[in-house]
């Protein structure tokens, strides 16, 4: 599989193109930004989705931001390291209602190495001393081995644990962003720790069936899933699994 990155240019055309057929305050309840290859992309992504938060339309509605800051994982960066300051001014806007980084990311823009819970609770102190933004989710952190979904809201911070699947799922990370945007959206743009659980299951059962899957077509364990089975595991979708049980508070 092949193809080339999008150039600043065709972003910028893209944004002015929609623009011209729907309002971005009016149509849209919320803008999403996720991988974004280079800083001069990210650049024309910021400025515009800054330009259309900030119109002066009295009695519109202003679309919620959510940013994942697509930036790498397992000690290494994906994108160029120019994208970093640019991610910097986005989350120094004010105007970021939710991010959803991973542990390198968070490590990355919070200036904090984490290999504990004292870890995680500095780091999301740096972070919110650093930059205004309400709601933070962690999508995995791991601690002695295991791994865990951290989240952040009005200074109380929470985890819960994630059941770990020896196989890696290509748009995994892109899939646990819609869930969190979607109970974003339903729970009035706030998180809670339910609302957490309900990604965290959900995707959890999303992939395990993927799993199964994979395995009864090619009668083994897969190291890589692919293809996510999101609309034949729809059902999960469907299912509310909000619930305080394996919820934890820091």
């Amino acid at each position: 599989m092949s193809g080339k990155a999008a150039t600043a240019t065709s972003i910028l055309d893209i944004i002015h193109g929609l623009q011209k057929i729907l309002d971005f305050n009016n149509a849209y309840d919320i803008i999403l930004t996720g991988y974004t290859p280079n800083a001069d992309v990210l650049e024309i992504v910021k400025q515009e989705v800054i330009k259309a938060i900030n119109q002066d339309d009295e009695g519109k509605r202003k679309p919620r931001w959510i940013v994942d800051p697509v930036l790498g994982d397992n000690g290494r960066l994906y994108v160029q390291e120019n994208v970093i300051p640019v991610y910097r001014d986005i989350f120094a806007s004010g105007l970021v209602s939710l991010t959803t980084p991973n542990q390198f990311e968070f490590e990355t823009l919070s200036g904090v190495k984490i290999e504990s819970w004292a870890d995680v609770k500095e780091a999301i102190v740096k972070f919110s001393s650093m930059y205004t933004v309400e709601n933070i989710v962690i999508s995995s952190v791991s601690i002695d081995g295991e791994l865990y979904c951290v989240g952040s809201t009005q200074g109380k911070a929470f985890y819960v644990p994630i059941q770990q699947i020896n196989c890696n799922f290509n748009g995994c990370g892109d899939l646990f962003t819609a869930l969190i945007a979607n109970d974003f959206y339903d729970n009035g743009y706030s998180i809670t720790p339910e609302m957490l659980n309900d990604v965290v299951t959900k995707l959890h059962k999303i992939l395990e069936y993927s799993f199964q899957d994979e395995i009864k077509k090619t009668g083994e364990e897969p190291k890589v899933v692919k293809d996510i089975r999101v609309i034949p595991a729809k059902e999960y979708l469907l299912n509310d699994y909000k619930s305080d049980t394996n919820v934890v508070y820091l």
